[in-house]
């Protein structure tokens, strides 16, 4: 009597797996990586990629996630000395990690379940956070805003790379020209002082403002 056979996907039966295909598409450019070029690379059908990878978006998200996880170590912020040198390590970690991605990091987004890739990090966080007395529901928004804080400042950082005149000056500026700039004397003025907002100085001057804002939530809910 013959055994019933088993049935498989197409990816199973090509032999992939999930870690096979991110190392293989790690040794691409951005630009030059496709599904197809992908498939070629790997001697495989391109459908046979599809059981675990939708499509290239989906697998530049995978590759900026496990990227951005591979060197984004807890140890830092599990011997902080406490949560506010925590947060500063966090940031500081992470905005060095997404800089590190370059164009890879407009694929960087936390709402996948992909994010199990760098979840140690951020469970050190929380745990920083709830020794010092923070709810739950504080802490999920304060490393939420923490985190976006700091990929929004490393995207701005990556796309002025290069630029002689950084996006946000030069975009104002050349909306005002088109202007009567009596109606505008503040950006006017704001503009001619040419602060820099891509710099260490911006992340150091937002963290601050975070900690003293977290600082604030923390007070009030101990005195509850």
């Amino acid at each position: 009597m013959k055994r019933p056979q088993t049935v498989r996907s197409r990816g199973q039966r090509a032999g992939l797996d999930l870690d096979q295909i991110v190392e293989t598409a790690q040794s691409f450019e951005v630009e030059d990586l496709t599904m197809q070029s992908l498939a070629k690379a790997m001697q495989v059908d391109r459908k046979a990629l599809n059981y675990y990878v939708k499509d290239r978006e989906a697998l530049l998200t995978i590759l900026a996630h496990k990227a951005f996880a591979d060197e984004f170590s807890p140890d830092a912020i599990r011997a902080a000395e406490d949560w506010r040198d925590a947060s500063r390590i966090y940031a500081s970690s992470f905005v060095e990690r997404a800089l590190s991605l370059g164009k890879l990091s407009e694929h960087l987004w936390f709402g996948e379940p992909l994010t199990t890739w760098s979840l140690e990090a951020n469970e050190s966080l929380f745990a920083r956070f709830f020794e010092a007395g923070f709810t739950d529901e504080a802490a999920t928004r304060l490393v939420t805003m923490l985190s976006t804080l700091c990929l929004g400042h490393a995207r701005d950082v990556i796309q002025a790379t290069g630029s002689m005149e950084k996006p946000r000056p030069k975009a104002l500026r050349a909306a005002l020209e088109r202007l009567n700039p009596e109606k505008f004397a503040n950006l006017l003025r704001i503009l001619d002082h040419g602060y820099d907002t891509y710099g260490d100085e911006q992340i150091d001057f937002s963290i601050d403002v975070f900690l003293v804002g977290a600082e604030a939530v923390l007070k009030r809910d101990l005195r509850r």
